[in-house]
């Protein structure tokens, strides 16, 4: 949650957008975010469209692809450990 509040600060969310931002990132629809956020439709979609903006993406597998490279930058914690003991148990 940490890389995703850091983002969400350097873009300037508001705490609506910050929301629509996390509920899309865990692959919601625009009418189930409605729907928990009590919001109409065109709301959520104004709200997905400033989100792009500020995140300068055109769309939400952009916006996915920005945590994704920063995850895969850093690192998984005990990735590399998984890996090396499924090299060394001899397991692909």
């Amino acid at each position: 949650m940490d890389l995703l509040e850091e983002k969400f600060d350097q873009w300037g969310l508001t705490p609506a957008e910050r929301d629509v931002a996390l509920f899309s990132i865990k692959g919601l629809s625009t009418a189930e975010i409605a729907g928990l956020r009590n919001t109409s439709e065109g709301t959520v979609k104004a709200q997905t469209n400033a989100i792009y903006r500020k995140a300068q993406v055109a769309n939400r597998p952009q916006l996915l692809s920005l945590f994704i490279e920063d995850l895969m930058a850093e690192g998984l914690p005990g990735l590399e450990e998984q890996g090396a003991a499924r090299l060394q148990s001899g397991a692909r």
